[in-house]
Order: structure tokens, then sequence, then C-alpha cells
């Protein structure tokens, strides 16, 4: 579903991403870690074709995208949604015009079937439907992630989720609920999903499966166990200041 292959990018002279490689099948999850600048967001955008690689290939549901024109990338993107940091919502518009906004403004449905597909969409990421008509600063931030998501299904049908930090800045209650949301996703819906986070303990919630990004190489690319007993010095590097949470996890049986 998505594959990179010796993927090179840089910024005019300053080299982001050499020679990255990976692959995640259909329905299953990575999380990219690293520390800030090593290239994991400038991952999202290449998937999305914002950016063009200097070299290297990159693959969604087995279509070569780098070479497409505009209008072959806005193909592509329907089958992906994308979940900002911040949520990126519309300050101006209420939760059921931001969750409907694709509906809204590209197909033939009326006002009151947009609003039926809104509420249920809420309902299926557990928000209540009365908030349909608060604004985005009305809510919680882990509710306004929710409600991202929720936009991003209602307006793609995806395929593949990507998802920029999306617990950072979050009590630990409404991460616990984003964090259920996205894995209720890959699981029922069969999403491929890509997570970019530097919050390693929630990326131990959300995949089983680890791609580290230092100084835009991989590091890293596999399991939990093989990420814990890894000798790579990059590898232990990263992972020194959580020896003491993972430690903890595996006395409580968490592996």
């Amino acid at each position: 579903m998505i594959e990179l292959r010796n993927v090179t990018f840089g910024y005019t002279d300053e080299p982001v991403l050499n020679d990255v490689s990976f692959i995640i099948p259909e329905g299953e999850s990575r999380v990219i870690m690293g520390q800030s600048g090593s290239g994991k967001s400038t991952i999202l955008k290449l998937l999305l074709g914002l950016y063009r690689v200097d070299s290297g290939e990159v693959l969604i549901d087995n279509e070569e995208i780098t070479h497409l024109k505009e209008s072959g990338l806005r193909r592509v993107r329907r089958k992906m949604g994308m979940v900002f940091q911040e949520g990126a919502l519309f300050d101006s518009q209420t939760v059921g015009e931001n969750v409907g906004f694709y509906l809204i403004e590209h197909s033939d449905n009326s006002i009151e079937q947009v609003e039926q597909r809104v509420r249920e969409m809420l309902g299926y990421i557990g928000l209540e439907e009365s908030i349909i008509d608060s604004l985005p600063d009305e809510l919680s931030g882990g509710m306004q992630r929710r409600v991202a998501i929720a936009r991003a299904l209602l307006s793609t049908a995806p395929k593949i989720m990507l998802y920029d930090e999306p617990t950072t800045g979050l009590d630990p209650e409404s991460t616990t609920k984003v964090l259920e949301l996205m894995d209720k996703l890959t699981q029922k819906r069969n999403i491929a999903t890509i997570v970019v986070t530097h919050q390693f303990l929630d990326a131990l919630e959300i995949s089983d499966k680890f791609i580290l990004i230092d100084q835009g190489r991989v590091a890293f690319d596999g399991n939990l166990p093989e990420l814990r007993d890894s000798t790579e010095p990059r590898v232990l590097k990263f992972l020194e200041p959580f020896r003491e949470s993972l430690k903890a996890l595996e006395e409580k049986g968490f592996s």
C-alpha cells in the first residue's frame, strides 16, 4: 500500500532524506520516530505528493507517483486521510461543517443527507452529536483531533491514514481516546497507517512495528523485540532516555 524505494530529498543544498526505503502492506501500521529535524514529517509530504523526490520512487497502492501531474496526484490523495498535529480544523466553521466539508463542496448530497452522515461519523469516533454546532475552539484538544479524523474519513474513505504528532499536547485521557480510535481504524477498516511522533510511549500503543530515522537515513525498521534488542549505535542512543520505561513495561508483561 505504501512503499519508498531509495528516496533521496533535500531543500536546495540541504539534504533531508538519504536513500530511504520501506514497505507498509495494506492494513498495517508503522510508527516513524526520530529526533526533531530527522526528516519524519518530510516523508508524509512526499507521500502526499507535496514535495518531489530528488531520486528514488514513491508508490501508493502499487502506483509510482513521483512523475504524476497535479490531476493524478489529486486522484491518489483521495486514497489518503491526513491528520495534522493541531487538527487543522477551520476555526470559523462548526464541527458539522468541518466534518462534512468535502461532501458539502464536492457531492450532490443534500444538506440533510450530509448532516445525517456527519452525525453517524461523530458517533463512530465516540463523540456526542450535540457538538455538531460547536466551534473548534469550544472543544478540547483531544476532541479536535478526533473531529479531524472524522473529517478525513468522511472526505476520502481512505485506504491510508497519515498522522503527524497526533497526541502531542494532549492530556492522558484524550491521548488514550485518540490512540484507541487510531487502532480501531487500522484493525476494523484495514487501513494502512503511518504515525509520525516523538512520543515514544504513545508509539508503543499505536503499533508493534517501527521505523527510526536518524539524520535522514533509516536506522531501524522492525518490531518491538528487535528494537529493544538492537545493538545499532543510533538505536541505542535514541532508546537511552526510555530504558526505564521499557523495563517497567516489561515487568508488567508488555512486549
